[in-house]
C-alpha cells in the first residue's frame, strides 16, 4: 500500500505547487481562458495601440493560467510580455515576466536556466519593492530547489516568501507558501510540522471560502493521517474533500478523493466497499483522459477483487495496471503489480507463474531499496543541513527584530520631541491669531447667511422653472397624442360615415334598404361619439386633472341605459345581455364618470365576445362600505402576457381588433382604471383565453 500511497501524494504535490505560479485555480475552464484571450486580442486591435500597464498585467495573468496546460505558451506570452514592458519602462511587468520565463523551464527541468531568470526578476522586485512578485519568486526558487532534492533550501525560500507575505500581502497568499512548507516537511518524513503548515493553511482557506484550496489542504491533512496510521480521521478528511469536489464539480479532486478512500477501506479489508470507490474514480480518470490514474484504479479494482477470490477478474486488471505503468516507468507499480500477480497465480496453484512474477516482483524491490537508501541518505544529510540554515535564518530573524526595535525607540524619541515642538509653536500661534479668528468667523457668519439666503432663492426660481417646463412637455405630449388619435382612430370611421351618406345620396333606395343603411349610419355615428367623448374626457384629465363630483346614483339605471344604447351592437353579433343587478346598488360617485366606465366595459365585452355569446352584468356587497360591480362576457379572453399588460398600453399604440374587426384607441380602458381610482374604487380584470372575461370594480355604497 505504501507505494500507491507515495504516488498520489505526489499527484497531490503537484496540483498544490502549481498555486506558485498561478494566482487564480489550476482548475480554471477553458471559457475563461477564451474570455482573457479575447480581452489581449480586443486590446491590440485598437487603431494606434501601444501597450500599456493594463494590457501587460493581461499578458502575464495569462501566461499564469497557461502553465499547467501549455508551457510553450507560457514562455511566449511570457517574451511579447518582456518586450513591451522595456518598451515602457514597466518594471513590475519585467518581475512577471521573468518569473514567468524561470517557471517554464523549470518544468523543463532547466534547472539552471531558471535560477537565472529569478534573479533578474529578483532584483527589480527587491528595487522597485514589489512585494507580490519578490514573494511568488521566492517561491519559485523554493520549488526549483525542491524538485532538484534541494529541501533544505527550498524551506529557506519558502520561509522568506512566508515573512514578505505576512508583512505586506494577503492570508490567502500565505496560505499557498504554508501549504508548500507542508509538502516539503511530508517529504522530510516529519509529519507533525507538515500537519502544523497544512492546517494552517486550511484555516486561512477556510476563512476565504477558497473551496479549490481547502479541498487541497484536506487530502494533504488526510494523507498525513494516513501515513500516521488514524485512517478514521484520514477518512473524515477525504470524505470532506470529496464532498467540496462534487460541489464544485472539481473532478480532479472528486478522483483523487474517491481512490484515497478506497485505499483506506482495502487497509481495513473492507472490501466490496473499496471496490465500489475504485471503480468510481476509474470512471472519472477515464473521462479525464488521465492513463497514469487509470493504472492506479485497476491496480486497486485487482487487490479488492483478489481479496475477494474473484481471481480472473483480479488477474485481468491487474496485468492491465502493469502495462500502462511499465509504459510511465512507475516502478514502484510495476513492483507491486508482479507481487499481486504472484499471489493470484498461487491462489489459482499455477505455482510457475506465481515464481516468474515473484521473481520480477523481487527485482523491482532490490531496484526500489537501493534507490530508496540513497534518497533516505540524501534526506538526513538535507535534514541536517535544513536544521542548521534554519537556526541561521532564525538568528538573523532574531538581529533584525531586535535592530528594527531599536530603530523603533530611537524613532520614537525623536517623534515624541518633534511633535513637542510642534505643540509648542501651534500654541504660541493659536493664541496670537484667537484675536483674528473672532472677527474672521463674524463675518464669514454674515457673509453665509447671505448666501444660504440667495441660494435658497435660486433653488426656489429653479425648481419653479423645472415645474414650468415639465409642464410644458406633458402639454405638448398630450397635444401630440391626441392629434395622432384623432388622425388614426376619428379618419377612418369619418371617412366611412361620410362614405355611406355619399351612397345614400347618389342612390335611389327603398325603404328596407335606407332602414339597413340608416342602422348602418347611426352605428357608425355611435362610434365616432363615443370615441370623442373617450378622447375629451382623457384630455381634459390630462390638462387640468380628473375632477370627481360624487353623488347617490342606482347602478341599475345607467346599466339599463347602456343596454339600450348598445342594442344595436348586441342584437347584430346576437349577444345575450343579462342584468343580475341588486335593485338596490346604489353607489356615492360621479354619474357622468361610471356612466363612460360602464359604457367602455360593456363596450369591450361586446368587441370580444363572438355571435351568440352572452354578457352578465351582475352586483355584490363588498364589505360594509362598498359594491362590487362585475361585468362578465364568455368571449375570447386574453393571454397572460396581454392581461398584465391591460392597463399599461401606450396611447396611441397598436390597436386590437374585436370578433368582426372593431377597433378602439386603447383610451376607454385608461380612462376607466382613472374614473375608478378617482371615484375611490378598485378595479380587477380575470380572463382566460377561450374562456372570456370578468371586470370587476368597486365603488362606495351611497347608504352604509
Amino acid at each position: 500500500m505504501t507505494a500507491l500511497l507515495n504516488l498520489k501524494f505526489f499527484f497531490t504535490t503537484s496540483v498544490a505547487f502549481s498555486v506558485v505560479f498561478a494566482t487564480h485555480s489550476i482548475f480554471a475552464q477553458t471559457e475563461t481562458l477564451r474570455s482573457q484571450i479575447d480581452q489581449i486580442q480586443a486590446i491590440e486591435n485598437y487603431e494606434n495601440f501601444t501597450p500599456n500597464f493594463e494590457y501587460i498585467d493581461q499578458l502575464n495573468r495569462l501566461g499564469e493560467r497557461y502553465y499547467n496546460i501549455n508551457p510553450d505558451s507560457t514562455f511566449l506570452l511570457a517574451m511579447k510580455s518582456l518586450k513591451a514592458s522595456e518598451q515602457i519602462g514597466y518594471a513590475i511587468g519585467k518581475v512577471d515576466a521573468y518569473r514567468n520565463i524561470g517557471a517554464y523551464h523549470n518544468v523543463k527541468g532547466e534547472y539552471d536556466q531558471a535560477m537565472n531568470y529569478f534573479e533578474e526578476g529578483l532584483s527589480i522586485a527587491e528595487k522597485n519593492q514589489y512585494w507580490l512578485g519578490l514573494a511568488n519568486i521566492y517561491n519559485s526558487i523554493g520549488l526549483n530547489n525542491y524538485e532538484r532534492g534541494n529541501y533544505s533550501d527550498a524551506v529557506i525560500y519558502y520561509l522568506k516568501a512566508l515573512g514578505i507575505k505576512e508583512e505586506h500581502l494577503s492570508k490567502l497568499e500565505q496560505s499557498k507558501t504554508l501549504n508548500n512548507l507542508g509538502l516539503v516537511f511530508m517529504d522530510f518524513g516529519d509529519l507533525d510540522k507538515a500537519l502544523d503548515y497544512h492546517s494552517r493553511a486550511l484555516k486561512i482557506r477556510e476563512e476565504f471560502k477558497d473551496n479549490t484550496g481547502i479541498a487541497s489542504s484536506r487530502i494533504n491533512i488526510a494523507l498525513i493521517n494516513k501515513e500516521k496510521g488514524d485512517l478514521d480521521e484520514a477518512k473524515k478528511q477525504f470524505n470532506a474533500a470529496l464532498k467540496l469536489g462534487l460541489r464544485i464539480n472539481n473532478r480532479q479532486l472528486i478522483s483523487v478523493s474517491y481512490f484515497n478512500i478506497a485505499e483506506i477501506l482495502l487497509i481495513k479489508e473492507e472490501y466490496n466497499e473499496a471496490l465500489a470507490y475504485f471503480e468510481k474514480a476509474l470512471l472519472i480518470d477515464k473521462e479525464r483522459g488521465d492513463e497514469v490514474g487509470i493504472g492506479y484504479d485497476l491496480l486497486g479494482i485487482g487487490e479488492a477483487q483478489m481479496n475477494l477470490k474473484r481471481l480472473r477478474q483480479a488477474k485481468e486488471n491487474i496485468q492491465k495496471s502493469l502495462t500502462i505503468f511499465v509504459e510511465s516507468d512507475i516502478k514502484s507499480n510495476i513492483n507491486k503489480s508482479h507481487l499481486l500477480l504472484s499471489q493470484v497465480y498461487e491462489m489459482e496453484n499455477n505455482n510457475t507463474q506465481a515464481l516468474y512474477h515473484f521473481k520480477l516482483h523481487k527485482a523491482y524491490q532490490d531496484s526500489i531499496v537501493n534507490l530508496e537508501t540513497e534518497k533516505l541518505i540524501q534526506e538526513i544529510s538535507e535534514k541536517y543541513e535544513f536544521d542548521r540554515k534554519e537556526a541561521e535564518f532564525l538568528q538573523i530573524q532574531i538581529e533584525k527584530e531586535l535592530l528594527n526595535d531599536k530603530r523603533m525607540e530611537k524613532n520614537f524619541r525623536i517623534g515624541v520631541t518633534i511633535i513637542l515642538v510642534i505643540l509648542l509653536i501651534a500654541f504660541i500661534l493659536a493664541i496670537r491669531s484667537i484675536k483674528s479668528q473672532i472677527k474672521a468667523k463674524a463675518f464669514v457668519t454674515r457673509q453665509k447667511n447671505e448666501l444660504e439666503i440667495l441660494n435658497k432663492k435660486l433653488l426656489q426660481q429653479k425648481n419653479e422653472n423645472e415645474q414650468i417646463t415639465n409642464q410644458l412637455f406633458l402639454v405638448n405630449e398630450t397635444k401630440d397624442k391626441l392629434f395622432s388619435i384623432v388622425g388614426h382612430d376619428l379618419k377612418s370611421p369619418i371617412n366611412s360615415l361620410k362614405g355611406l351618406m355619399q351612397y345614400v345620396m347618389d342612390e335611389k333606395l327603398s325603404q328596407n334598404e335606407f332602414l339597413t343603411v340608416a342602422k348602418q349610419l347611426r352605428n357608425e355615428v355611435e362610434q365616432v361619439h363615443f370615441t370623442l367623448i373617450n378622447l375629451l374626457n382623457w384630455a381634459k384629465g390630462q390638462m387640468k386633472g380628473i375632477v370627481t363630483d360624487p353623488v347617490a346614483i342606482s347602478i341599475h339605471k345607467i346599466v339599463e341605459e347602456n343596454i339600450d344604447l348598445n342594442e344595436p351592437i348586441s342584437e347584430s353579433k346576437k349577444i345575450e345581455i343579462i342584468d343580475e343587478l341588486e335593485e338596490n346598488t346604489i353607489c356615492f360617485a360621479d354619474k357622468d364618470q361610471i356612466n363612460l366606465i360602464i359604457r367602455n366595459i360593456m363596450n369591450n365585452a361586446l368587441k370580444f365576445t363572438n355571435k351568440g355569446g352572452k354578457i352578465v352584468i351582475s352586483s355584490k356587497r363588498h364589505g360594509y362600505d362598498f359594491w362590487e360591480i362585475s361585468i362578465k362576457d364568455n368571449g375570447i379572453g386574453m393571454s397572460k402576457e396581454a392581461l398584465n399588460n391591460l392597463f399599461s398600453k401606450e396611447l396611441g399604440g397598436k390597436p386590437q381588433y374585436g370578433t368582426e374587426g372593431e377597433k378602439g384607441t386603447g383610451l376607454g380602458l385608461k380612462l376607466t382604471k382613472d374614473f375608478i381610482s378617482k371615484n375611490g374604487g378598485e378595479v380587477k380584470v380575470y380572463s382566460e383565453k377561450g374562456v372570456g372575461t370578468n371586470f370587476t370594480f368597486t365603488l362606495p355604497s351611497a347608504y352604509i
